[in-house]
């Protein structure tokens, strides 16, 4: 069974529960199952696996890892939602590597547990919020992956860019998505994206059109 397939089976249970305790519990919030259905429906899943196979050839270039002995540890991704990104990825990279799903959400780490189904080692879905976390490890991950830089201000983005290694690499994503009263800090174009991150090094840049409603942009650098 595909990742694929094994992602929409897992979704179709969590719906399920979440149908089957709003039967019985009026405070359960139904919109959660469009959430989940969301977060595997086309257009997601094609953004992560064009990010994940964009990365790949960084991450298996031992020479880009801040650790002396050039191996990449641990990656943090801010603001993960059900941790889609991790499962992905962990399909191409080795078990021993940890992935630190981080979302101010609970319900995110109850359901990113429930797609995970045990199918996958060293994924940690973490309620907290993802800059705190970050601050208080900072010389911890060699990647940070974050793909609602639309979702951040300016200014919040550039503090993890400040604290952060020099040799920590970052795969970030933004959006022109301008009509969504959530996102406050969209772009009109790539290279606006990459202007506002300021990078040291830029080692890949694009962008993707998942859908009509709008481009998705994706800057890999340090």
């Amino acid at each position: 069974m595909s990742y694929r397939q094994n992602l929409y089976k897992n979704a179709l249970k969590i719906i399920e529960q979440i149908y089957q305790q709003s039967k019985y519990d009026p405070s359960v919030d139904l919109y959660r199952s469009f959430d989940v259905m969301n977060a595997v429906n086309d257009p997601q899943l094609y953004s992560k696996e064009w990010l994940v196979n964009n990365l790949l050839p960084f991450i298996n270039k031992k020479r880009f890892w801040a650790d002396t002995d050039g191996e990449l540890k641990d990656v943090l991704v801010m603001g993960s939602w059900y941790g889609v990104i991790g499962i992905i990825l962990k399909n191409h990279i080795s078990p021993d590597i940890k992935i630190h799903n981080v979302d101010m959400d609970p319900l995110c780490e109850e359901y990113s547990y429930k797609l995970i189904n045990d199918e996958y080692e060293n994924i940690w879905p973490i309620t907290d919020d993802a800059m705190e976390y970050y601050f208080e490890r900072t010389d911890h991950f060699q990647l940070i992956i974050n793909t609602s830089c639309e979702h951040m201000e300016k200014d919040d983005i550039q503090l993890v860019l400040r604290q952060k290694p020099y040799n920590t690499l970052i795969c970030f994503q933004s959006n022109n998505y301008h009509a969504e009263p959530e996102h406050i800090n969209t772009h009109d174009s790539l290279d606006s994206f990459v202007e506002e991150l300021n990078l040291n090094a830029v080692y890949w840049k694009g962008e993707l059109k998942p859908s009509e409603d709008y481009t998705r942009y994706m800057v890999i650098g340090k």
